[in-house]
């Protein structure tokens, strides 16, 4: 596809503006690249090979039908703390380009606030979400939450699975039609 024989842009606008609007337009440039670790200043570019995500993760685990590349914990989106990981299937190709991060953002109600900070959080930074549907399970939040621009996605997760689990989801949207 053409996506895979963009040149990737490693310039990036940090810090940011103090200017919310002029903000939320620097933020979103930036995520069209990849994703910036602001504590370090690198930007990960999206469509990098995972093999070499070796070179940004502080630990990697190979388990059975998966690799898991853990970035350590960061500073994104205008300070979000953040443990930032990639995962690929071991069907895929060391050579495949990676193209989003997740974050585990912790069971029940433990996760369910921060599902709930981060949704304030981004609102604020980046608009009002382009996708919102929750539930309530208990006095828990299950469901979805998501902010697109472009080829970006950013999405909240809250699934019931043996417990309420909250993931965070960053990266090129699945497909065109989305």
């Amino acid at each position: 596809t053409n996506k895979l024989k963009r040149q990737l842009d490693n310039s990036f606008v940090f810090p940011y503006s103090t200017d919310k609007k002029i903000k939320r337009k620097q933020i979103w440039d930036n995520l069209q690249k990849g994703l910036l670790l602001e504590d370090k200043q690198i930007l990960i570019p999206w469509l990098t090979p995972y093999s070499e995500l070796d070179h940004f993760a502080e630990q990697r685990k190979d388990s059975g039908d998966r690799t898991n590349w853990f970035l350590g914990q960061h500073k994104i989106l205008d300070g979000t703390n953040s443990y930032i990981g990639v995962m690929k299937w071991l069907d895929i190709s060391n050579n495949e380009p990676f193209s989003r991060t997740d974050e585990f953002l912790g069971f029940d109600n433990e996760g369910n606030k921060k599902f709930l900070e981060l949704k304030e959080k981004f609102t604020d930074l980046l608009g009002e979400p382009n996708y919102i549907q929750l539930e309530k399970f208990g006095n828990n939040d299950l469901g979805g939450i998501e902010w697109t621009n472009r080829e970006i996605s950013i999405y909240l997760s809250g699934i019931e699975q043996f417990a309420c689990k909250y993931r965070l989801y960053i990266g090129l949207k699945e497909n065109e039609n989305e």
